[in-house]
């Protein structure tokens, strides 16, 4: 990005992040609907799961996962573990989604979730945030958040 390009707020601290660029916004909303998502384990070991309750928060770039039942992955986050996000749209372009993982059994981002876009015949246990340091697709990193 140019050094004119568009700032916006990155939440607490008074800092400022670039917007996400627009081919990942369209990405996300063409997206295939099952993801997946990766943490490790505090001895390395990697934890895989598929999920299919996902949203996108633009604003404060993260993109937040429904814990339907993912006990192992709590674990994982629990213990410290950052996190990946693998979405795939067409033709065929994954996107890769990395960054710091929060858990989430109250408080705005979960209640975001559980009266917003997470469908009631889920249980959403919980709500995991990953916030978005850096995205990549086509082997190339495509954005990063400003340090």
């Amino acid at each position: 990005r140019g050094a004119g390009a568009p700032r916006r707020p990155a939440g607490a601290g008074g800092l400022s992040m670039p917007p996400l660029p627009p081919e990942f916004l369209v990405a996300w909303r063409e997206r295939q609907p099952l993801a997946a998502f990766a943490t490790a384990g505090a001895d390395g070991r990697p934890n895989v799961i598929w999920v299919l309750c996902l949203h996108l928060d633009e604003d404060a770039a993260r993109a937040v996962v429904a814990d339907n039942a993912m006990d192992r992955t709590r674990a994982n986050i629990d213990a410290g573990s950052a996190g990946a996000l693998t979405v795939l749209a067409p033709p065929r372009r994954a996107w890769q989604l990395y960054g710091a993982l929060a858990y989430h059994a109250e408080g705005p981002v979960y209640e975001a979730m559980k009266r917003g876009w997470l469908d009631a015949s889920f249980p959403g246990r919980g709500a995991v945030a990953l916030s978005i340091d850096e995205l990549r697709c086509g082997g190339e990193t495509r954005w990063r958040r400003a340090p």
